[in-house]
């Protein structure tokens, strides 16, 4: 059975998001004289108490080496009396490069009969790789920490470092294969890590005798159905009188909450995206650039279709001004890490600077069809190295009728790809997406022109004149 599916099996067994921590000091150690006999029966008891309120068991194997051969000893035999049917997260922290993981990954595993482990991103892919090459194990990235000083490097940088390996390690397994460590201390990063990744498990330490607020993490952290996170607690349980009454107030508290969030988010949504919205996906900032820059023009424009048209996007005129540039490649990428795929397929001209940004941000391989066939050289169509049968995502800068976007795709399944999804910054509301649907290639906006208009007019840089003859051509037009 894989990690997830034995994690939400137990989630709904014990209705609970509760992971208690398996951390020993001397202190919390009964009397005795022999270490082995004094860490298992510590362990059993807690165990015992807690079995029926976990959703898992996370230790920490720093807490065994500590005490040498009788502690990993004991932990051998400890991670044994863990019930079968609730998973065991190992915090371990692991990260090296390839054949030093290999090893890592088989003592986690083999030894220590681990279900998932915490790994540490900072050596990339080959760190992570020898982790998930079991379908049925996990990992579980460090992102953002919950320590003080995680920030003098997790949040350095634009994008920060947290949301760069947040997306770049969805790619680093299957689906449901790659969790992400957020501190409940960071509820802003728990908030910022679930827009770029929806779908991923969270394991967010920091509640308890770290200060992090559990509401706040919570509200933060949750998918849309109340899942998704696991909320590692040690100290508060294992130091506490009673465990088994401190992991129920615990396990109870979060089901509080989770109930009240629920509540919150069952709220009819309102119809469109308004400018609230746009700011908190980091969209009206973007939005702003495009116009400042020039990509967004208003007047009288032929388009590729023939058309004419009063508004013209000119993504182009981006390779100019790179911090709007990157505003544009963070839109795609947040869209990108929603789709499977083999390759990113960028559209001649105006999107090829954008898929080349985001497929080595992404650390994906990259092809593109060619307006112009090659009377030269190999004579290729579509440049990349590539096999028949894979699946490529064509990126693309704004659809109005699906045209352009119909050519490329064309061109990459004449040479055996399968190009039945898009990315696009902008959609003109012209049909474009449901006549591509109609043939097969569903297309994933980022924007539509009509969110481009109201946050423009809002904002004071449109007029109510422009605004309302655009938002009529786009709908007659």
């Amino acid at each position: 059975m894989d990690f997830v599916t034995k994690l939400n099996q137990a989630i709904e067994r014990n209705n609970s998001l509760l992971c208690v921590g398996m951390d020993p000091t001397e202190a919390v150690l009964p009397k005795g004289e022999d270490l082995y006999s004094r860490l298992l029966t510590w362990a059993r008891d807690l165990i015992d108490q807690t079995k029926d309120l976990v959703c898992c068991y996370k230790p920490n194997i720093a807490f065994y080496e500590q005490f040498g051969p009788k502690g990993l000893r004991a932990f051998q035999d400890i991670v044994r009396e863990i019930p079968e049917d609730i998973p065991l997260l190992l915090d371990a922290k692991r990260g090296d490069i390839g054949s030093t993981a290999e090893a890592y990954a088989k003592a986690c595993y083999r030894w220590f009969k681990a279900n998932a482990v915490t790994l540490s991103p900072y050596l990339g892919r080959d760190a992570i790789q020898p982790f998930v090459e079991d379908p049925e194990k996990a990992v579980f990235v460090l992102v953002q920490t919950s320590n003080p000083s995680a920030a003098e490097v997790q949040q350095h940088g634009n994008p920060p470092l947290f949301e760069l390996v947040a997306r770049i390690s969805q790619t680093w397994g299957n689906p449901g294969q790659i969790g992400l460590v957020v501190g409940a201390t960071k509820p802003e990063a728990l908030e910022r890590v679930r827009e770029i990744c929806p779908e991923a498990w969270i394991l967010a330490p920091g509640v308890g005798a770290q200060g992090g607020d559990l509401r706040l993490a919570l509200e933060a952290g949750l998918r849309k159905d109340g899942l998704g996170m696991i909320v590692p607690v040690s100290r508060s349980v294992m130091n506490a009188p009673d465990p088994r009454a401190a992991a129920a107030a615990l396990r109870d508290e979060i089901n509080q909450i989770r109930s009240e969030v629920a509540a919150v988010r069952s709220e009819p949504a309102p119809v469109a995206v308004g400018v609230e919205t746009l700011e908190k996906r980091g969209y009206g900032e973007l939005i702003d650039g495009l116009f400042d820059t020039g990509c967004v023009k208003f007047g009288n424009f032929t388009l590729s279709s023939g058309k004419q048209s009063p508004v013209y996007l000119d993504l182009r005129r981006l390779v100019s001004f790179p911090s709007v540039l990157d505003l544009a490649v963070e839109a795609y990428v947040d869209a990108l890490l929603k789709l499977q795929y083999d390759y990113i397929a960028g559209v001649p001209y105006a999107a090829l600077p954008i898929a080349s940004i985001a497929a080595s941000k992404l650390k994906q391989p990259m092809v593109y069809s060619r307006k112009e066939v090659k009377t030269h050289g190999t004579g290729q169509q579509v440049e990349g190295v590539f096999e028949p049968g894979q699946r490529a995502v064509l990126v693309e800068d704004v659809i109005t009728s699906g045209g352009s976007l119909l050519t490329a795709a064309d061109a990459l399944s004449a040479v055996g790809l399968v190009a039945d999804q898009a990315v696009v910054l902008v959609d003109r509301e012209q049909g474009g997406v449901a006549s591509l649907a109609d043939k097969g290639i569903s297309v994933h906006p980022v924007l539509t022109f009509s969110q481009i208009l109201d946050r423009l007019y809002q904002g004071g840089k449109i007029s109510a004149e422009i605004h309302l003859m655009i938002k009529t051509y786009l709908v007659e037009g």
